[in-house]
């Protein structure tokens, strides 16, 4: 019985423990190569999901024109028009002539404190404030004479964003 034992049914255990190890490696082998390959994929779903955004962006930025016809009104530096501090922008500056302020509509898209803006007819000047939540594609420039400010009164005008 030993004879058979030590000669039939240990080789046959051994071989069955290199099988089994080997079908262990290879299954490992298969785990380790399904783990890289969805690696892989959600490196490309990442990087699939940046190249959207960025199209979206690109695209939103091809829609905002720089370039646009906006209502173009003036105001002065009163209370009724302004808030408690009508001699200070919503830029923390001092307002002063030559500078506008924009509907945040506008300034949400890049038409920031600083930027300088030409209006068709009437020159370039700068971004020092910002309008009521209420107005949209509206620029109000600044004048120091009420009256003056009421006679320009509403107009419709092309404004470009410029990039100085």
């Amino acid at each position: 019985m030993r004879i058979l034992f030590n000669y039939t049914i240990t080789p046959v255990l051994c071989a069955a423990l290199v099988i089994m190890a080997v079908v262990v490696v290879v299954k490992q082998q298969k785990i380790d190569d399904l783990t890289h390959r969805l690696e892989l994929v959600q490196k490309t779903a990442e990087a699939r999901k940046i190249m959207v955004e960025e199209a979206r962006l690109l695209q939103k930025a091809k829609n905002m024109s720089p370039v646009r016809t906006v209502t173009v009104t003036a105001y002065n530096p009163s209370t009724d028009q302004c808030d408690d501090d009508p001699l200070i922008a919503a830029s923390m500056r001092k307002v002063r002539s030559g500078t506008i302020a924009v509907s945040r509509d506008l300034f949400d898209q890049g038409w920031v404190f600083g930027r300088k803006v030409r209006i068709e007819g009437l020159g370039i000047f700068e971004i020092n404030d910002l309008m009521n939540k209420r107005f949209h594609q509206r620029i109000d420039i600044f004048m120091w004479d009420e009256s003056r400010a009421k006679e320009f009164g509403r107009k419709n005008i092309k404004a470009a964003l410029l990039d100085i």
